[in-house]
């Protein structure tokens, strides 16, 4: 055993020490439904990150997370929710990932009172049903289902049997100009448009709205005729100031998860 002063090695694998690593403050608001990767680590390593990650917790459970690429950073998106829901990550909680393999990222937590690694994160229980929990919005009627008569959301008419969808850097797009029932009730996602390009399963497990500002999740329900937001629509509208007449752009930028790059040209 080495003295003090020593230059002997401690019992870990040197090569681990290497490896790619960052850590993150956790905010309860800002990374509940998505988290930024620092800039720092995504210039050196992140263009060899494949879409699709894991998380691995320190009891071995391993979390599925897609990481979505944009011009502003890169992110974990679709999964963290439920990795965060599923690990009772709290506010000012210190996460370290590192990066063990392609897209495997081995992650610590550090409680920010104690600076120590709970000792129940060796055994932490999964609760499968997390993924479909999801909090009503307080202003949406969960029971307003859109008339099949009557649709006050007016699509880009060069959209009309979908053949004409804009494409944006390759990307399909529609737009919708917000009426009051946009701003009191919800939106409805064209069906020409999700029969197109999107798998009709994927309603199930709802949409992805990201803006320059971060990510908001939202809820669907459906009929044969319709396609609407459930829940998360009156958070995202207060968020972003939207009132009618405002256009809102919906690019697709990941079809299997139903995640869209939204902006808006204001009346």
């Amino acid at each position: 055993m080495g003295g003090e002063g020593s230059n002997s090695i401690p019992n870990v694998d040197p090569d681990y020490q290497r490896l790619p690593s960052f850590i993150k403050v956790f905010h309860q608001e800002r990374c509940k439904d998505d988290m930024r990767l620092p800039p720092e680590f995504v210039a050196i390593h992140g263009y060899d990150l494949p879409f699709d990650c894991r998380l691995v917790w320190p009891n071995g459970v391993r979390y599925t997370v897609r990481i979505l690429k944009l011009s502003n950073g890169f992110f974990f998106s679709s999964g963290w929710r439920e990795f965060v829901r599923a690990t009772n990550v709290i506010h000012g909680d210190h996460l370290t990932f590192t990066l063990v393999d392609v897209g495997v990222f081995n992650v610590k937590r550090f409680d920010s009172a104690t600076h120590c690694p709970p000792q129940g994160d060796v055994d932490v229980v999964v609760d499968d049903d997390e993924a479909d929990c999801y909090s009503p919005d307080i202003d949406t009627s969960d029971d307003y289902v859109p008339s099949d008569i009557e649709s006050d959301t007016i699509v880009d008419e060069d959209y009309a049997d979908d053949s004409g969808a804009l494409s944006i850097d390759g990307n399909p797009t529609f737009v919708i100009e917000l009426t009051q029932t946009n701003i009191d009730r919800n939106i409805e996602i064209p069906l020409c448009f999700w029969n197109r390009h999107i798998p009709m399963g994927a309603i199930k497990a709802g949409v992805c709205l990201v803006t320059e500002g971060g990510m908001w999740r939202c809820t669907l329900k459906h009929s044969s005729r319709k396609i609407w937001v459930k829940h998360g629509w009156a958070r995202f509208k207060h968020e972003h100031n939207l009132v009618e007449g405002v256009r809102c752009h919906f690019e697709l930028v990941d079809a299997l998860l139903v995640q869209f790059y939204v902006w808006f040209d204001h009346p």
